[in-house]
């Protein structure tokens, strides 16, 4: 919000400028800069404060999930009326602006809607922050990085193919995907990538494990999952589950392509933590992570971990130390059962 507050000052400034030469005020005038810096400044704020507030879930969730076209043509016309009604105030708060909202006032605002709402929901469909990387050159050259990753596979979803039919499974899928990103994305997590039922989560090292935030994350998610699990009932009539694994270690970060550009992830790092997510299948557990992983951060309250020792990845030529996570409530009720099995 900052950043684009200021953007949104800078905008104001130099647009209020050209209009005052526009109608005879001598160039490089400073009296109308603070005006326009205040009134870019605090229609930014409005703008982002809706992107951020009043189009979150659940009121913008429809419009989101509209086509491209339609969300951005619907977008750009209401923040049109955002800036058109500021203006109006700016007129009435400076009594030294006189000539009222013009035509090229109006055109300005509109090109200026559709810019940002095309670039904002562009970045949104590439993924975090990959436009701007793409824009800035970051990964034009590779660089090595340190980051962590989770693999999250949903559970049974060969069954649920072959039970809902291809068009209600990409439905299901959707909806999956979308109902996890919200809690990956509150824990600082970027999307990396969809691969079918499978969704790729990716932190800076030291953003995943502040906090410890992708653990944070994927417990989140599946709350959220259980919160919603009523609701997939009705709709698909199964409940919906994930298996996840949690890896960390160095990256080799960089665009690859031509024709079609993405940035990728290479490494040895990358392909652990795919292998850690499917061992769960072995081992019976819903979250594994590497003791790289976990040693270097605290568990966030609730959660508790269970050493699995050193084992073998398919694939892998040595071995790696795993820790099964489970919430302490779900631990609780695992031993309550034990126990009564023993009795």
């Amino acid at each position: 919000m900052f950043w684009f507050t200021l953007l949104g000052a800078a905008v104001g400034a130099v647009y209020s400028q050209v209009t005052g030469v526009m109608h005879g005020s001598p160039p490089l005038s400073l009296g109308s800069a603070p005006r326009g810096a205040l009134t870019g400044a605090a229609i930014a704020i409005v703008i982002i404060s809706f992107e951020l507030f009043i189009l979150a879930e659940p009121l913008g969730a429809r419009l989101r999930q509209a086509p491209f076209a339609v969300h951005v043509v619907a977008k750009t016309f209401l923040y049109l009326a955002i800036i058109l009604v500021a203006l109006t105030l700016g007129d009435w708060a400076y009594a030294t602006r006189d000539h009222g909202i013009q035509p090229l006032d109006v055109l300005f605002s509109l090109i200026a809607c559709f810019v940002f709402i095309f670039m904002f929901d562009m970045n949104r469909l590439l993924g975090q922050n990959v436009l701007l990387n793409f824009i800035t050159g970051r990964y034009h050259q590779p660089r090595l990085e340190e980051r962590v990753f989770l693999f999250i596979d949903m559970e049974g979803s060969t069954r649920f193919a072959e039970r809902l039919g291809a068009l209600a499974f990409h439905r299901l899928v959707n909806r999956f995907i979308i109902d996890l990103t919200a809690p990956i994305v509150a824990a600082r997590g970027e999307i990396h990538r969809y691969v079918g039922d499978e969704l790729i989560a990716t932190w800076k090292l030291a953003e995943g494990i502040g906090d410890a935030r992708c653990v944070r994350a994927c417990f989140a998610a599946m709350d959220e999952l259980a919160r919603l699990a009523p609701s997939y009932q009705r709709e698909f009539g199964i409940a919906v589950n994930f298996r996840a694994g949690l890896h960390c270690g160095p990256v080799v970060t960089g665009e690859m392509g031509s024709v079609k550009k993405e940035i990728v992830f290479l490494g040895d790092t990358v392909n652990t933590a795919a292998r850690i997510q499917e061992f769960c299948r072995q081992t019976g557990d819903r979250v594994l992570a590497s003791a790289e992983l976990i040693d270097r951060l605290a568990l966030p309250p609730g959660v508790a971990k269970r050493s699995l020792g050193d084992l073998r990845l398919r694939g892998k030529e040595s071995d790696v130390a795993l820790y099964a996570l489970t919430s302490a409530e779900a631990l609780a009720v695992q031993a309550f059962d034990n126990a009564k099995a023993g009795l």
